[in-house]
């Protein structure tokens, strides 16, 4: 699915991170799942994780449009509460220890299509 900027921009750009930081972002999502893989693609730092206590697949996007840094996360939450704070709290966990690495002032956090 493609990201259409609402903010006159052109679609995301992946962040350009280094192989620490990939393992710092690895270990701060593990705390609360287990990862099946991060892969870097052209738009977006793929991350295919699972939780292990909802059994549910929980997929994260980590992109970058002009000053802002984005985080997609789709995930089937059926009204269950603990696995929505996990998600937030592993996304907010996420873009504030990338705001630090960046410098990117703006954060966007989109939860299954809808911003948060």
């Amino acid at each position: 699915m493609e990201y259409r900027s609402k903010y006159g921009g052109e679609a995301g750009m992946r962040i350009d991170l280094s192989e620490k930081q990939i393992e710092e972002i690895k270990q701060i999502v593990q705390k609360e799942f287990l990862i099946k893989g991060i892969v870097p693609t052209d738009e977006y730092l793929f991350i295919n994780c699972f939780s292990k206590i909802q059994k549910e697949t929980v997929y994260y996007h980590l992109l970058r449009e002009n000053n802002t840094l984005i985080i997609r996360c789709y995930a089937r939450l059926f009204d269950n509460l603990s696995l929505s704070l996990m998600i937030r709290r592993v996304a907010k966990n996420v873009i504030e220890y990338l705001v630090i690495q960046t410098g990117l002032p703006n954060t966007i956090y989109i939860e299954n299509g809808k911003e948060i």
